[in-house]
């Protein structure tokens, strides 16, 4: 793959935004990986590969035409503000497995109160094929870290649920996702700052997390993407095929003289 173009978008006050990407890309590992383009508007690179947003006042706005995925070492979260339905977790699905290669994924629902639909978690299992497990509470999927066990976590409550279970996790340097998108989109979850101890450095890793999830987000979809354009021929001839296609063409000819007759 080429080395790819990321965009890195400045929102708000630009002071600190800027000197957290100097310092990034003093990296010379990082700069082998991406060229980055640091911009304040993500219109005026509408060629770059991926998109990284950094604020430094407030967290950026998902974009109106995307939905928000919360990326962790332990596991990615789907906030909701409904109760989930089959097909957000069928949506869920392809997003773990195009977006981050993760094949069968296990999905887990973490909802707090009642829910019209208990038997949600078994129902798609059984008729879609996804690992689904669930309803479960906060206080049920950190306990001995349950979260651990699964690939996806769909939060009912939203994003404060998804802030509570990496509070009680203690998972560090969270990424925002903007899925459903044709280019890629990544956000640090919080404003970004500079330290104000004495070597005067920022904590990089609020911008370097988000763009190497975005290279990983780029390589899965286009290893995903061309295993499906260019799929592998039999390795075996199934004679059941050949002995189906006998009885059709002995079908058909019978109906042929028949019709002749």
């Amino acid at each position: 793959m080429d080395k790819l173009k990321i965009a890195i978008v400045q929102a708000g006050d630009k002071t600190a935004g800027g000197e957290l990407a100097r310092q990034v890309f003093e990296d010379p590992a990082l700069l082998e990986l991406c060229t980055p383009v640091i911009s304040d508007k993500a219109e005026t690179q509408a060629d770059a590969d991926a998109t990284v947003y950094i604020a430094a006042a407030e967290s950026v706005v998902c974009p109106a035409d995307a939905f928000e995925v919360v990326v962790t070492d332990t596991a990615c979260f789907m906030p909701l503000t409904k109760e989930p339905t089959a097909e957000d977790i069928v949506k869920f699905r392809d997003i773990l497995e195009r977006d981050f290669d993760l094949r069968s994924p296990r999905i887990a629902i973490v909802q707090e109160g009642s829910t019209q639909n208990p038997d949600l978690a078994s129902q798609v299992t059984a008729e879609q094929g996804i690992n689904t497990y669930g309803p479960y509470t906060v206080e049920q999927m950190v306990a001995g870290e349950r979260a651990c066990h699964f690939d996806g976590i769909i939060a009912a409550g939203g994003i404060p649920t998804v802030q509570r279970i990496i509070k009680e996790l203690s998972l560090e340097v969270p990424v925002r996702f903007f899925a459903g998108r044709e280019k890629v989109v990544t956000a640090a979850c919080q404003p970004v700052s500079i330290n104000t101890t004495e070597d005067g450095l920022a904590d990089v890793s609020a911008l370097t997390h988000p763009i190497y999830i975005a290279i990983d987000v780029i390589r899965c979809r286009a290893f995903y993407d061309d295993a499906r354009q260019k799929p592998l021929p039999k390795l075996f001839r199934d004679r059941r095929e050949d002995r189906d296609k006998g009885e059709k063409t002995k079908v058909d000819k019978s109906k042929a003289e028949d019709d002749g007759q």
